[in-house]
């Protein structure tokens, strides 16, 4: 990973990421991490939260149709983004869920959710020369299930405590 010395003037692309934690096993709570793969044009070499920019489709999935729109405003409602339309709110949702499924195999709902924190990348990022808009949502790995990384856009995976990944 290089250091970037360019301003970049393009916006900054919406994108989602899940800080997945799990308390089950004797050790406290920690965090799991999945190693980017080195050739990777965003934080190759890094290890990341899953998640991911949003896809067109994201914006019309599934969850559009089945969530009703109560449930669609309380998503809204839980970002605490009134300029954010709901139908905007629960694409970063649904990106959140889709990248978890994709890079670690984990399945989740977007009320498995909970909004956590926005990072927008200044404009010259320190470490890639693009720049996103990025909401970290916080979830409890489901009973069941063990996150695996996908072998394509992450190499490696790791479970540690939010101390040890700080201290890495």
């Amino acid at each position: 990973m290089e250091l970037n010395h360019e301003v970049v003037t393009e916006p900054p692309r919406a994108s989602a990421t899940v800080v997945l934690l799990r308390d089950d096993r004797g050790l406290g709570l920690e965090v799991f991490l999945l190693r980017r793969h080195t050739a990777s044009a965003v934080l190759g070499g890094a290890y990341v939260f899953p998640g991911g920019k949003l896809d067109e489709a994201d914006g019309c999935s599934a969850w559009h149709q089945q969530l009703d729109a109560a449930e669609q405003a309380r998503l809204h409602a839980a970002l605490g983004e009134p300029d954010l339309t709901p139908t905007g709110a629960l694409a970063l949702y649904v990106a959140a869920v889709r990248e978890m499924q994709e890079e670690c195999g984990v399945r989740m709902t977007p009320a498995d959710l909970q909004p956590w924190t926005r990072w927008i990348t200044p404009v010259q990022p320190s470490v890639t020369n693009r720049r996103f808009d990025t909401r970290f949502f916080m979830a409890r790995l489901p009973h069941g299930q063990e996150p695996r990384h996908d072998d394509v856009e992450a190499v490696a995976s790791l479970w540690l405590t939010p101390r040890e990944a700080l201290q890495r």
